[in-house]
């Protein structure tokens, strides 16, 4: 008898729930969108009773959009958006407040601090984390000092902890959510001396318990299976975070393997089996419990395909309208078009997309980086700029990825961003490594539900269930010629960013004086 399993994936703004197969085919699919709020410009803000009310109904979407019945569902899990701060009372269940998100800047004094007096240094060989403004423990701080009221009595969830305790009433994380926070990343435990260089140690009761991904953290309750169609009592696992789930998604189980997310943020991973040479680079990015005995490297930039949203939504009318009158049935193909005839290098404009709140994380901590085009003549036009684009994300992807020393020749690629041909080809060139896009779309739904099919049984192993469900559909080779040009551009990309740090601090100073006396 075939198994059906629920993956639900929450991510930063769209909900999404899918049903697979024992053999990976996603046989139906919900999405709901959730708003982000920016009460300042550098505050990222999500209601968490929408968050729950969201998922609630892309769960119902999946169960009447396909053929599989919610009896049939052996077991659950959930998967979605790491860091930030999801207070709930720790009596009531109820939110303490709207939840903090990832990409929130409010935090970012603490992490310059942090940087600049060794508390970061001095935590790294035991957490392997390089916190940034939207980490929990930063955020944790900064509430301890500004909303000692809101902790007080209160458990720190992340947001896929959040849904499954709407699910089943169980208020507990895992080591992956757990570890960007500040962990004993070899033992998987919270760590007192790191809550401790963190400054939160008098608030460590709002540390959840820490489960094993594939432990049964409960089943679903009536009230959940009122608002979601699912059966009372079907198994709910307790999952991981995106970066792993995803990278599990798309077969990233054994040491070695490696991917890159090119969605709302830009995730490069790698798969160890051996912590012994340590966690370099040091104090940046985050070293993650993945299967039993492995761990993901991560590098992850705070804004990917959204530096795309919002050169269009800024600049993108003539370019559709343009692909109206050229009867073009989608804008994006209009768009990889116009790409294509624009030449290597955009004609000398590089583009740096950290147009984050919260700055940048990776392969460098910035709570006040700021996005920019350089090189922009009276010559340039906008399909320069759209190029410029493409290729400034990638060389984000190449900066995380070139930062890690481990030698990687192929890349599993997933996100909105794979599913241009026109764009994986450029990430295939700037990185001069294979790209492989494998089969579906909701790959950390995919992820989350492998997690839950080991949990129940129905996988031997991570290894096993990804060997299952996972198939590459496309590849792309490097033009190695093209790599060569796209390497010099690269050194200029890493040159400006590095000689920004000190503007980009000048600048913040300067904008958030002037909103002060608006």
């Amino acid at each position: 008898m075939t198994a059906y399993i629920l993956g639900i994936d929450a991510g930063t703004s769209v909900l999404k729930a899918a049903v697979f197969d024992e053999a990976g085919n996603e046989l139906s699919r919900g999405a709901r969108n959730v708003p982000i709020t920016n009460p300042q410009p550098h505050l990222a803000e999500e209601n968490m009773d929408e968050v729950w009310q969201a998922a609630a109904a892309a769960i119902r979407d999946a169960l009447t959009n396909g053929p599989v019945r919610a009896e049939q569902i052996v077991a659950i899990s959930v998967t979605g958006q790491g860091d930030g701060s999801w207070l709930v009372d720790a009596r009531t269940g109820k939110p303490r407040g709207p939840a903090i998100l990832w990409t929130d800047g409010r935090a970012g004094e603490i992490i310059d601090d942090w940087y600049a007096n060794g508390t970061v240094s001095s935590q790294f060989g035991i957490s392997g984390t390089g916190p940034y403004a939207g980490t929990a423990s930063a955020l944790l701080r900064w509430r301890a000092l500004n909303q000692p009221e809101l902790v007080d009595g209160a458990v720190n969830l992340w947001c896929k902890d959040w849904i499954e305790f709407n699910l089943t009433g169980d208020l507990s994380t895992d080591p992956s959510d757990a570890s960007l926070s500040g962990i004993d990343v070899a033992k998987r435990a919270w760590s007192d001396d790191v809550n401790r260089i963190w400054g939160i140690d008098g608030i460590a009761s709002v540390l959840p318990e820490i489960r094993k991904p594939t432990d049964l953290s409960g089943t679903i309750t009536k009230a959940a299976a009122g608002v979601t169609g699912l059966k009372e009592g079907t198994p709910v696992y307790k999952g991981q975070m995106d970066i792993t789930a995803s990278s599990l998604g798309v077969g990233v189980a054994r040491s070695g393997d490696s991917m890159a997310v090119i969605g709302t943020a830009g995730i490069v991973t790698v798969c160890t089996d051996d912590l012994s040479a340590g966690y370099l680079p040091d104090d940046v990015g985050w070293m993650i419990p993945h299967g039993p005995d492995t761990w993901i490297r991560a590098m992850g930039m705070n804004s990917c395909t959204p530096n795309l949203d919002w050169y269009l939504r800024e600049f993108g009318a003539p370019f559709r309208e343009e692909a109206e009158a050229a009867n073009s049935a989608n804008v994006f193909d209009h768009l990889d078009q116009r790409v294509l005839k624009t030449p290597v290098g955009s004609r000398g404009v590089i583009f740096h997309g950290y147009l984050a709140p919260g700055g940048e994380r990776a392969p460098f901590v910035r709570p006040s980086a700021r996005g920019s085009f350089s090189g922009i003549s009276g010559t340039h036009d906008r399909a320069d700029l759209l190029r410029a684009v493409y290729e400034g994300v990638a060389y984000g992807i190449r900066d995380c990825l070139d930062a890690i020393p481990t030698n990687v020749e192929t890349v599993r690629m997933a996100g909105g961003g794979a599913n241009s041909a026109v764009w994986s080809q450029i990430f295939a060139d700037v990185l001069g490594r294979r790209i492989e896009v494998p089969a579906g779309t909701e790959f950390g739904a995919k992820g989350a539900a492998i997690v839950a099919g080991v949990g129940a049984g129905v996988y031997n192993s991570y290894e096993e269930g990804a060997d299952a469900t996972v198939h590459v559909v496309r590849e792309y080779e490097p033009d190695l010629k093209k790599t060569a040009l796209y390497d010099e551009f690269f050194g200029v990309y890493r040159d400006i960013r590095s000689s920004m740090s000190p503007v980009w601090d000048r600048l913040q100073s300067a904008t958030r004086a002037a909103a002060g006396a608006a």
